[in-house]
């Protein structure tokens, strides 16, 4: 990786724009999962190191057992109850709200490691009128607790109730280990793809509207990741309806749940590590959509399987792509091509 850039580093060659504070090494690329021909070396490498086994992932399978522990009895949700959908919400609204209460302390209160890979310098606004109060923190902190995690909760509740009444199957460890194990993968690759969709159709001008409110993050942090008008949070979380589709089982779903709002926090932060004593203890953003933020017509999806690559919307962060995508972005404005608004 790169080291930091300092303000006085000279613009990259051919970068219209200045560089940024900090970035990995470039271009930046894509897991070897779907390569041809097949790299399997390579592959374990990314499993064990950055893929199913990431620290990341870790994490949130952490969270799911966790929430497994405190989630009321199945016998409880056979019919939908104030009690039982109010401790599920209060739950996660507690669990989600802890996690990225303490990222936002150790990355932007605390300054715990500075600006040590900091994507951007910029701090987050305190004083502009696209967000509510004019503070970004707090326009971040609404948006997520009180429509995130609250339409969060529906569809969770929503699979549990199907779960209860035994309109769904699961699939336990003792149906099959491999079996089991798989699904965790199968919800990776599902989820990045489900997203690249759903991303891709809010950027289309009719919608866009709602999604241009999470687009007012131009900088982001850990509250940036699940703020969003409640349109979008129904598009985004209606993946969890795979384990209406799909036999799986709650650690599974609530795996699912946290990458999808925990998840999120972390990959906001604009950061791309977090580090103790100068040791990164687990990784963060990505420079990917981070990229997204600052020129939104490229790296829809989340980078696990290619599809930007494949449909030529792929920002690899180098100065040729932003060359590329910001005369692509002048021409849209033109209306010279046709494409989704942005």
């Amino acid at each position: 990786m790169s080291e930091t850039m300092s303000d006085s580093s000279p613009f990259t060659p051919g970068d219209p724009r200045k560089p940024w504070h900090w970035h990995p090494e470039l271009p930046i690329g894509h897991p070897p999962l779907f390569v041809w021909p097949p790299q399997p070396v390579n592959l374990l490498k990314w499993i064990v190191g950055r893929g199913v086994l990431h620290s990341q992932h870790m994490l949130y399978l952490g969270l799911a057992f966790i929430a497994w522990y405190a989630t009321p009895s199945l016998e409880r949700m056979v019919t939908f109850e104030a009690g039982w959908i109010a401790e599920i919400w209060l739950r996660n609204l507690v669990m989600f709200g802890g996690v990225t209460l303490a990222l936002h302390l150790w990355f932007y209160t605390f300054r715990a490691q500075g600006d040590t890979h900091k994507f951007d310098a910029k701090p987050l606004a305190t004083n502009n009128p696209k967000f509510l109060f004019g503070r970004q923190v707090w326009d971040n902190v609404v948006w997520s607790m009180v429509s995130g995690i609250t339409i969060a909760t529906v569809f969770e509740v929503v699979v549990w109730w199907f779960w209860a009444n035994g309109f769904v199957g699961w699939f336990s460890w003792s149906d099959g280990p491999v079996w089991f194990v798989g699904l965790f993968v199968v919800v990776l690759v599902f989820e990045d793809v489900h997203f690249y969709l759903q991303h891709r159709l809010l950027h289309w001008k009719p919608l866009y509207r709602f999604h241009a409110l999470h687009h007012h993050n131009v900088t982001t942090g850990p509250w940036s990741g699940l703020s969003m008008h409640p349109v979008e949070h129904v598009f985004y979380l209606s993946s969890l309806v795979f384990h209406l589709i799909v036999v799986s089982h709650p650690l599974h779903m609530l795996y699912h749940f946290f990458w999808l709002t925990t998840g999120a926090s972390l990959g906001h932060t604009g950061f791309q590590n977090i580090d103790v004593k100068g040791k990164n203890v687990l990784d963060a953003g990505t420079l990917f959509h981070t990229l997204h933020h600052r020129f939104y017509t490229c790296n829809y999806g989340l980078g696990t399987v290619p599809i930007d690559k494949w449909v030529g919307s792929f920002h690899d962060g180098t100065a040729a792509a932003t060359t590329r995508i910001m005369k692509q972005n002048l021409k849209l404005k033109a209306g010279m091509a046709s494409a989704p608004d942005a």
